[in-house]
């Protein structure tokens, strides 16, 4: 015999979200419990949800509590961590725990159940964790990664990271981007040099992309505007609070541009949807992590490499005097933003014009002065976020550029055979996702931005 069942279609359960739920309404909720305090009436169920934490108060004469087998057992023998579902009546509540994400209402219990329990005495209890320093309590937190994950505070950092990524893919989408997806298992690294991670492809070697930069340009060239989000990696030994080997990459490129500005005019536009959807979104989460969204005026400052050193300079506002360099050095990320900040009002600092020999070779040369770019880095609170810029249109600017610079132009065939075929002036840029969350939450170890970090010292769990 076969036992045959039909899968009916209907509308998916949404009694777990209490946003609407009226003081007296008997509910039943899903979740797992965040902690349980006993008292001698009763006591609290503090229960966990995708959202954050819900308090539910037991009265001893009015709660039931039932096993996975349905046998009857005291409140005592719940624990942290136990899947349950609690049957319970709202009621209005004044709660001023910012890690309570249901604030104004609390569930009288009337009946648990459990559907599973840990199989360890030694539950994690990340409220209670206490360490030395700051350094010992991160290295612990991403040693156990899957559980600790559950704590409140990292589950609000991933949930912004959340909505950051949807609203990038809204404006984008929303505004005639087609979001592609492209290979992580490339011939030769985009952005060149030696920080790319090698492997065996069946007995080829090949490599993890750095970004998807030949292909997005590739996709403008078949849409006219492209958007991804995916991984990228790069082998760079850093050990810092600033890098990741893997990130994910918010990546833009854009056909038909003017000139460079256009880019950084999206970009600015694209920042400001995210900033008030954040806003919007994620209230009680940026309340739970104390953090205060960046501030991006109508019109964000832009200054060539060359005028920040002078700015710089000529302030006093940094001890050493980089005029001349190729890059901005760290302090001057900070003081040129801390200068904005004070002299205009933004968080955000375009710096555009760098060396073209310390630029990807694809980007573009300026007419006006070849040995600098049409390229532009983004800093926001002292931190770089994008690099981007306009790129080379032209295959023959490809080849005269890559001999140049002791490059095999026959390594590059598939990539420039699509301008050997036509392709419209564009440019675009990069936006690293864990780094960008760290920014806008005040977070100084980007690795918290990551669901399971991979830097040069882990690749687990």
């Amino acid at each position: 015999m076969v036992n045959e069942f039909m899968i009916s279609l209907h509308d998916i359960n949404t009694t777990d979200n209490l946003a609407g739920a009226r003081a007296g309404e008997v509910v039943t909720v899903s979740g797992m419990i965040h902690n349980v305090r006993v008292t001698k009436w009763g006591g609290f169920i503090i229960l966990r949800k995708a959202c954050g934490l819900l308090q539910t108060v037991v009265d001893n004469s009015e709660s039931k509590f039932f096993d996975e087998q349905g046998n009857q057992i005291a409140m005592a023998d719940l624990c942290r961590e136990m899947a349950i579902t609690i049957t319970g009546k709202v009621g209005d509540a004044k709660i001023k725990d910012p890690a309570v994400y249901y604030n104004t209402i609390e569930l009288a219990v009337q009946e648990v159940r459990v559907l599973s329990r840990p199989t360890t005495a030694e539950v994690v209890d990340m409220n209670a964790l206490k360490f030395g320093d700051e350094e010992t309590l991160l290295r612990y937190k991403f040693d156990n990664r899957q559980v600790t994950l559950r704590n409140p505070r990292d589950m609000g950092i991933l949930k912004v990271q959340s909505t950051i990524a949807k609203a990038f893919a809204d404006f984008l989408s929303e505004n005639g981007f087609t979001q592609i997806y492209t290979p992580k298992i490339v011939s030769e690294g985009a952005e060149g040099g030696a920080n790319v991670f090698k492997m065996d492809y069946f007995g080829k070697q090949v490599y993890l992309a750095q970004s998807p930069q030949f292909y997005k340009q590739i996709g403008v060239g078949v849409y006219e505007r492209v958007f991804e989000i995916a991984p990228a990696y790069r082998a760079e030994k850093h050990n810092t609070s600033r890098h990741l080997n893997e990130y994910i990459s918010l990546d833009v490129e854009m056909g038909f541009i003017k000139g460079q500005e256009d880019v950084m005019q999206l970009e600015a536009r694209l920042l400001q949807h995210i900033i008030k959807t954040v806003s919007e979104k994620c209230a009680h989460e940026l309340n739970l992590l104390g953090a205060t969204l960046p501030v991006l005026p109508h019109e964000v400052p832009a200054w060539k490499l060359s005028e920040v050193h002078e700015i710089l300079w000529e302030n006093k506002l940094c001890e050493a005097d980089h005029r001349g360099e190729d890059d901005l050095a760290p302090e001057e990320e900070r003081a040129i933003c801390k200068y904005a900040l004070d002299t205009y009002g933004s968080d955000f600092v375009f710096v555009t014009h760098f060396p073209s020999e310390h630029r990807a070779f694809y980007a573009m040369d300026d007419p006006e002065d070849p040995t600098l770019t049409l390229s532009f880095d983004l800093l926001m609170r002292g931190l770089e976020i994008t690099s981007g810029g306009q790129r080379i249109h032209k295959e023959q600017d490809y080849r005269d550029k890559m001999i140049k610079r002791g490059m095999n132009p026959d390594n590059f065939r598939f990539y420039l055979d699509t301008f050997k075929n036509g392709m419209p002036p564009h440019g675009g840029f990069a936006i690293g996702l864990e780094r960008i969350t760290a920014c806008f939450l005040g977070i100084n170890n980007v690795k918290e931005c990551s669901m399971f970090p991979r830097d040069i010292n882990r690749v687990a769990p």
